[in-house]
């Protein structure tokens, strides 16, 4: 199982949308995949119609047991672990790799949303990932995060994604391909759906897909 983490300590850059779209990219491509929201706002969790949980990742941080009642499978066929405001609670670094321990499904990947800060959640992912994706727009603000983000990886392999046109970040540092800026983004939000489904045959769809098969190959799972 790897664990893939979508971070960057500045906001706005659009780290749900990439979560969401990639969950759905890697089940495409037939991988069992786990998204969970590690963001107290839980702006994750709202999208897909799950504000306000019964049961939460913070539950799982703070020792209840995780059984597949308590997995979202959703219609985009990822199974989903929503947030909640308890997030904000100073959970040990230890304790997310002990819920993934104890997942009760075996997984291809599990996708990580961070909230925009460099806080506990960050600490933990960083504990357990193969990989972050930094998304990045072509400006100072996010490219900060970014070096921030990099900064305190600790050997975690860090890929800048850039989102639109880039200047700022070597090529090197890139994932391969760069992400189609489009307006069709939030008409698919509204829907609860990534636009991968909402609208599968348009060029944005298409640009998620192909970042999806480049993060694959980069965990080792093309």
């Amino acid at each position: 199982m790897k664990v893939l983490s979508i971070a960057n300590s500045a906001g706005g850059v659009g780290k749900t949308t990439l979560a969401h779209c990639l969950a759905v990219s890697f089940t495409e491509f037939g991988k069992k995949t786990l998204l969970i929201d590690l963001d107290p706002a839980g702006a994750l969790t709202f999208r897909l119609g799950f504000e306000n949980p019964r049961t939460s990742i913070a539950d799982f941080l703070s020792g209840s047991k995780i059984n597949d009642s308590n997995l979202v499978t959703t219609s985009e066929r990822f199974d989903f672990i929503p947030a909640d405001s308890r997030l904000v609670a100073n959970f040990s670094v230890e304790a997310l790799s002990n819920v993934l321990s104890k997942l009760p499904k075996s997984y291809d990947v599990v996708i990580l949303d961070l909230p925009g800060s460099l806080s506990q959640p960050l600490s933990m992912a960083l504990s357990v990932s193969q990989l972050v994706v930094v998304p990045v727009r072509n400006n100072l603000h996010s490219l900060r995060g970014y070096l921030q983000i990099k900064s305190i990886s600790a050997g975690v392999e860090v890929k800048a994604l850039a989102i639109g046109e880039n200047t700022l970040i070597a090529p090197a540092e890139l994932i391969d391909e760069p992400l189609l800026e489009s307006t069709e983004l939030e008409a698919a939000a509204a829907t609860k759906l990534s636009i991968l489904t909402h609208d599968k045959a348009s060029e944005s769809a298409e640009s998620f897909r192909n970042v999806g098969y480049s993060i694959l190959e980069k965990l080792g799972l093309e």
